[in-house]
């Protein structure tokens, strides 16, 4: 798989879910994330982030939170000699029923036309079956599921094995209920395993 670019859900898949994150305080690297995003830049990929954040829509907290939550998060990264090409958020309630919301494909068609991004070499990294279908409907090369954050339980509901995925570490997975179409789908114990598996798929 000749990829060009990855993309990563946030909360749950490169930071700890502190549920509806607002400040800056709160940001904290999920172990082995910064090694696997300074993988990737060392290969050549590009990152980008995508993230729901129905919380500004909810009035939980500001959008200037999620600002302030990006450059701590970029700080961070700074330190591996990684970081984010760039990011798109969705600020929007889910009764909103807006297009940029995953799992519709709306933020990857920000960064797509952004960036020039072919779908064919971009793959999709995070911790919820919301995050699969969002790779599956821009139809990104390959999506892949993260047990760390929400994914055990995601995995569980989808009927994955969630044992034999913390052992192998990364699997190709087969979803009947999902028509993944041109994408292949994966299950990843973590962001570097899910990172390591893509690099040698």
């Amino acid at each position: 798989m000749e990829l060009s670019a990855v993309l990563f859900d946030r909360d749950g898949t490169v930071i700890v879910d502190r549920h509806y994150l607002g400040s800056a305080e709160g940001v904290e690297l999920i172990p082995g994330a910064g090694q696997a995003l300074a993988l990737l830049h060392e290969k050549g990929l590009s990152c980008f982030l995508v993230s729901n954040q129905s919380g500004i829509g909810r009035g939980y907290f500001p959008e200037s939170g999620w600002h302030e939550c990006h450059a701590r998060l970029q700080q961070l990264l700074a330190a591996f000699g990684a970081g984010f090409d760039d990011a798109r958020f969705c600020p929007h309630a889910p009764e909103e029923a807006c297009r940029c919301r995953k799992p519709a494909p709306g933020m990857w068609e920000s960064l797509q036309k952004a960036h020039g991004l072919e779908a064919g070499r971009c793959a999709m990294v995070g911790d919820k079956a919301e995050d699969l279908l969002f790779g599956v409907n821009a139809s990104l090369a390959a999506s892949v599921l993260v047990l760390t954050g929400k994914g055990e339980a995601a995995a569980l509901k989808l009927g994955l094995d969630v044992p034999r995925i913390e052992r192998e570490g990364f699997l190709a997975v087969d979803i009947p209920d999902m028509n993944a179409g041109a994408t292949r789908l994966f299950a990843a114990k973590d962001m570097p395993s899910a990172v390591r598996g893509l690099l040698a798929v």
